[in-house]
């Protein structure tokens, strides 16, 4: 009997009788399926299975070890590097301005990468794919060719793509749509590291339910990463609400503090939680774009103030700069300056 079979017979017995798995035994069941010689319905009902019997730390562990263990990974020549991670299935409210952020961050002090895919259910909203695709960016780039855009010291920003960093997680896309409700995967998959530093690899990832913060922090733990900062962000993002405060969260080693982001200490005051979109209420790529755009020029507004907050707090997360508002004038000062628009005008060439 397989490992992916073995698995199932613990996990999928009801309420009373399933079993949890062992850190090994979901990392063999997670490779066969990657193996791609794994049968779809099984493979379905393990992701099932797991989520209706609500998976262990141990579990998420194991799965995560064997998408990291089938990755491709270069390690960047760099001090500072941050991976940003939004949900993969994108946004339908709110324009995903923090598809600029990258660049904003780069130009600021710290090379950054975002990753994600084109599309994914079942919300199938609008990506960082998508937007990038649309203001000319190659997205289509090799982990390697990724990380020499990292080391380019007049760049320090690029998207890796998952069809590209695991293309055996990719191949799941069709039947992760089938399965209609979403499996751990959604949440793990944002933990990967294609990129390290040869330094400090940071995280920023984005959280809805409660129960998740602890179990993100312990995970980007256990696989590598020096630090992370969890937000309890829009449409489950890395950006909080522009106009109250947010709990969120800070990690690093085997420490976990809570964090209250409150826009007002970065010089933010909005009436809107987020980037609305504009024209007839629809949420496109090419009009993310243009708000992009216009808020790398300075424009002020929803835009320009989601940069701000989204690359200062982690600026003062990396302890790049001491405070919030010291974070938050460096980050104007880039984007005023013209700075975060030519690197970003860059990384589209």
């Amino acid at each position: 009997m397989t490992a992916l079979a073995e698995a199932i017979k613990k996990v999928a017995t009801g309420p009373h009788l399933s079993k949890d798995l062992s850190i090994e035994e979901a990392n063999l069941a997670m490779l066969e399926i990657l193996s791609g010689n794994a049968d779809p319905v099984r493979a379905a009902i393990f992701f099932i299975a797991l989520r209706m019997k609500t998976e262990t730390n141990d579990e998420n562990l194991g799965i995560l070890q064997a998408l990291q263990a089938s990755t491709a990974q270069c390690q960047a020549d760099v001090d500072n590097l941050l991976i940003l991670s939004e949900p993969y299935n994108g946004y339908n409210r709110h324009c995903p301005v923090t598809a600029f952020l990258p660049a904003v961050l780069a130009a600021s002090g710290l090379p950054t990468v975002s990753q994600g895919v084109k599309e994914m259910g079942p919300k199938f909203g609008v990506t960082h794919s998508q937007v990038l695709a649309e203001a000319g960016m190659n997205v289509d780039l090799s982990v390697q060719a990724a990380t020499e855009r990292v080391n380019n010291p007049d760049l320090g920003w690029s998207y890796i793509d998952q069809q590209h960093a695991t293309p055996a997680l990719y191949a799941l896309e069709d039947l992760r749509t089938k399965m209609i409700k979403r499996p751990s995967l959604a949440a793990l998959e944002k933990l990967v590291m294609p990129i390290k530093a040869k330094g400090r690899t940071h995280l920023q990832i984005g959280f809805v339910h409660k129960a998740y913060p602890n179990v993100l922090a312990w995970l980007a733990q256990q696989v590598g990463f020096h630090s992370a900062l969890v937000i309890r962000g829009l449409e489950g993002g890395v950006l909080p609400t522009l106009r109250e405060s947010a709990n969120c969260f800070r990690a690093w080693k085997d420490n976990v503090e809570t964090c209250v982001m409150d826009p007002t200490e970065y010089g933010i005051e909005q009436t809107t939680r987020g980037v609305l979109p504009e024209l007839d209420q629809t949420v496109t790529a090419k009009h993310t774009v243009e708000l992009g755009l216009d808020a790398l020029s300075g424009k002020a507004g929803p835009a320009f103030d989601s940069l701000v907050y989204g690359a200062a707090m982690t600026l003062w997360h990396c302890e790049l700069q001491a405070t919030p508002k010291q974070a938050a004038d460096h980050v104007r000062q880039v984007i005023r300056s013209g700075q975060a628009k030519a690197r970003f005008e860059r990384g589209l060439k």
